[in-house]
């Protein structure tokens, strides 16, 4: 016969003191594609400053950038490359 355990005592409560119902952020998902405005409030990069990338070609369609239901949207991650490998030209020159 096993007894479930009792929550009112001490021992139970210092056991789960430290535990939060709140998601942990190692948990969260990281989009790889975010809208041009979201992308803004994440770096400071303006959205006139990547329609000019993208009208420039600058930045790519299909690799940086993508139009999505006449929304624009930034690869994260592609344009984080892009930003290290301008900064290792930049180094180099």
């Amino acid at each position: 016969m096993t007894t479930s355990p009792d929550k009112s005592g001490p021992f139970y409560w210092r056991m789960n003191m430290n535990r939060t119902h709140e998601p942990s952020l190692k948990n969260a998902v990281e989009p790889e594609w975010v809208r041009a405005e979201k992308y803004f409030e994440l770096t400071g990069t303006p959205v006139e400053t990547v329609r000019h990338y993208r009208k420039k070609g600058v930045w790519l369609v299909g690799k940086h950038l993508a139009t999505v239901q006449n929304r624009l949207h930034v690869n994260i991650k592609e344009v984080d490359a892009w930003i290290k490998e301008q900064a290792l030209q930049r180094r180099r020159a």
